[in-house]
């Protein structure tokens, strides 16, 4: 039984990328392995197990065990922090001369200050159109701050997990923005042990004041109506009535302290800073955790430096395996370039692992070639082999051809890129390093997880 590599971490993927900021240099049994390994597997699956069992090969490293730790105590730091200035920021909405909390103050700086953060963080995440594209300041710094007291080299993994982007560049956002969210859970813890201290230690009033007559009291009457309303129906002593408000209202010329109290103020803002401010932090907490675990369970290796690796890893083994052939491959060949599909077939049959079922001479799929290819695949299972001309590459061409043959395929049909080149004698021949090099370039700037590309090689170049 094959036994499962153990599962992607952020500290896993920080070493993983480490060990690509130089060329890998793969050996014959890191290669066994890797193909060991995804044995039965296609696509992203095989691509997280292999180099996964790759990564295991090649020895431990330290970036991402440095990274976390440093990470971690930077996060405990920041808590830290946060937690004091919680405390700090309800000490300091003490009015020493009156003896009291300004309760239209705490609302709108501790509670409101916190909603217009979170809005904000909102706003500019839908701007950005997708989570895994760009990082908020907070979590830039934090990064920044991590790496450099980790001693990770600027030009090192950041920079190769920035550019593979996707899974990869989201696992570690959504770990900074976890950590994020960590610092505002203590920030309201602050604000709870700040305000519970007062109460117990302290004789202390609560008061608002206005210098209009009416527009204030309806405002925070309504105001604690809708931040109590989800405890207001199991326990009403703990919201402020009508009266409350009105008897807490600091007059004009009033002079003297407050006196302590009354208990629903401080026992509303208690609550209201527990379920508006304290649960929202967890809950994007959670959620923060959740997406990167999911980040982490769907690693695609897209990145120009992954399907190098990977071709590595698996073009010259691949033929050395007991599995079949898999039926029913549609071939296209583009531009009808006139390659003999005889003399292509075995090289089909041993390195690509598919029987074609069909060829179609095509340039682009117009609306009448759709249809004819659409049903084409229906009796293709394995997939699509676009052939091409090693010196004929168009990428603009190539790239509406890939988009219309997913749209017609689905987004799991294997494609495979087999590009030769033609011989005096219609025999196809191996195109150049340069032209195989291009192609590689434009396959992996598709970052189609299912798509592949493969260099014709004469009977004598492939490994039987």
């Amino acid at each position: 039984m094959r036994q499962e590599p153990p599962p992607w971490t952020l500290q896993s993927l920080i070493d993983f990328e480490h060990a690509l900021t130089t060329p890998p240099v793969v050996t014959a049994t890191q290669r066994t392995a890797v193909n060991a390994a995804i044995r039965g597997l296609t696509s992203a699956p095989a691509r997280r197990a292999g180099l996964r069992v790759w990564l295991a090969e090649i020895g431990k490293a330290n970036a991402g065990r440095n990274f976390a730790s440093t990470l971690g105590m930077l996060g405990a730091g920041i808590c830290l922090f946060t937690f004091l200035a919680g405390i700090s920021a309800m000490l300091g909405l003490l009015d020493q001369g009156r003896g009291g909390v300004n309760v239209v103050l705490f609302l709108a700086i501790l509670l409101g200050g916190q909603w217009l953060i979170l809005i904000a963080a909102f706003v500019a995440w839908l701007c950005r159109g997708r989570a895994a594209e760009g990082f908020s300041g907070v979590q830039a710094l934090i990064g920044k701050l991590a790496r450099r007291f980790s001693g990770s080299r600027p030009d090192g993994w950041w920079r190769n997990l920035m550019e593979s982007g996707g899974a990869p560049r989201a696992a570690i956002l959504w770990r900074l923005a976890r950590l994020t969210q960590a610092a505002g859970i203590f920030f309201n813890i602050g604000i709870i042990t700040g305000l519970v201290g007062l109460v117990m230690v302290k004789h202390v009033g609560f008061f608002w004041e206005t210098t209009t007559e009416l527009a204030m009291r309806e405002v925070l009457v309504e105001t604690v109506k809708i931040l109590s309303a989800p405890w207001s129906h199991g326990w009403p002593a703990l919201v402020p009535d009508a009266a409350v408000i009105e008897a807490s209202r600091w007059l004009p010329g009033r002079t003297g302290e407050l006196l302590p109290g009354p208990s629903a103020w401080w026992e509303f803002l208690l609550l209201a800073t527990f379920v508006w401010g304290l649960f929202p932090r967890m809950v994007l907490w959670l959620l923060a955790w959740h997406a990167g675990r999911r980040a982490l369970a769907q690693l695609d290796f897209q990145g120009r430096s992954h399907r190098a690796l990977w071709r590595d890893l698996t073009g010259m083994d691949r033929i050395e395996t007991d599995e079949k052939p898999l039926d029913g491959v549609l071939v296209l060949d583009v531009g009808g370039s006139g390659l003999n599909h005889e003399s292509l077939r075995p090289f089909m049959l041993q390195r690509l692992r598919v029987h074609p079922a069909a060829w179609f001479p095509v340039a682009v799929l117009d609306a009448g070639a759709e249809g004819e290819v659409a049903r084409a695949l229906a009796g293709a299972p394995a997939g699509v082999v676009l052939l091409a001309e090693g010196w004929s590459l168009s990428p603009a061409r190539m790239r509406a051809l890939h988009a219309k043959i997913r749209s017609s395929a689905g987004p799991d049909a294997p494609i495979k890129f087999l590009i030769a080149n033609e011989a005096a004698d219609d025999q196809p021949t191996a195109p150049t390093a340069e032209e195989q090099r291009e192609w590689e370039r434009f396959v992996d700037s598709l970052k189609d997880p299912n798509a592949e590309v493969f260099a014709f090689a004469v009977r004598g170049d492939v490994v039987e």
